[in-house]
């Protein structure tokens, strides 16, 4: 169980570290199930969760390569766009960022299982007008500028990890949507509580200086922390991170209604 909600990667922090020997790419149960709904969503509504800016085709076609070589596939022309093929054969989905003069700029991406957003909002946006709705991430921020220098300065050789949670009403993959104000059931305090874990990586790519960006999501029924040997001490992280929360974090998390019946759960 992946548990950056223990306090150990607060919320609205950018808090990127090497991933030095930890697999980039994650290959577990979930698999089949992933790339079957990948499939599904590629098949039904794939302007929906691809998308590609002209420009981005070379780019494309490194991080393909890098992709396969790393899962020891042999090498091969794709039938369809390259990074679209890639997403095909991972968990995870993929968005690749160019440098440009106005900054680092969302070109291509293959989003099937966003949190709250979609690749066809995004697409071309520079970073700062991607995070725009994100408390403090917006364009003029110390944040916009942080991330800014650090696309600049990824190494090739030297990948990154971040990590995001968030709590959701439900357990569906396929996310976009804003989840309603009330999400969490109909009962006193929060009944269904799904924790929703971005696991993100970052590669600069050697040829084209293009980042190629990871997406891995794991769901995790609040019942699940029941067996937990830490379950008391992530469940008063979980308290003592929604508290600090202020009101715009809340609001952007979705967590402005159920807060006090999230937090009598947790206590409970």
């Amino acid at each position: 169980m992946h548990t950056p909600y223990d306090g150990s990667q607060p919320l609205f922090r950018i808090g990127l570290s090497p991933l030095r020997d930890t697999p980039w790419l994650e290959r577990d149960e979930r698999l089949p199930i992933y790339l079957a709904e990948k499939a599904r969503l590629f098949k039904d509504t794939r302007d929906a969760v691809w998308g590609a800016e002209p420009g981005s085709e070379a780019a494309q076609t490194e991080a393909y390569d890098l992709i396969r070589a790393t899962l020891g596939l042999s090498a091969d022309t794709p039938n369809e766009p390259p990074l679209l093929a890639a997403a095909r054969v991972v968990a995870e989905d993929l968005a690749l960022l160019q440098k440009s003069p106005e900054g680092w700029r969302l070109m291509a991406g293959a989003i099937c299982f966003p949190s709250s957003w979609s690749i066809t909002e995004k697409l071309g946006k520079v970073l700062h007008e991607v995070h725009t709705p994100v408390p403090d991430f917006s364009e003029g921020t110390r944040n916009a500028a942080v991330i800014e220098r650090i696309f600049d300065n990824l190494r090739p050789d030297e990948p990154v990890i971040r990590w995001n949670w968030s709590l959701y009403g439900n357990d569906t993959l396929h996310h976009p949507h804003v989840s309603p104000p009330q999400r969490f059931g109909d009962g006193p305090d929060a009944d269904t509580v799904f924790i929703r874990v971005e696991r993100q990586t970052l590669h600069k790519l050697p040829d084209t200086g293009a980042v190629l960006f990871t997406i891995g999501i794991h769901l995790t029924p609040l019942e699940a922390l029941d067996a937990h040997p830490d379950r008391d001490a992530i469940a008063q992280s979980l308290i003592t991170q929604i508290e600090a929360l202020i009101d715009t974090q809340l609001d952007y998390k979705g967590l402005t209604w159920e807060r006090e019946r999230l937090l009598r759960r947790l206590r409970g």
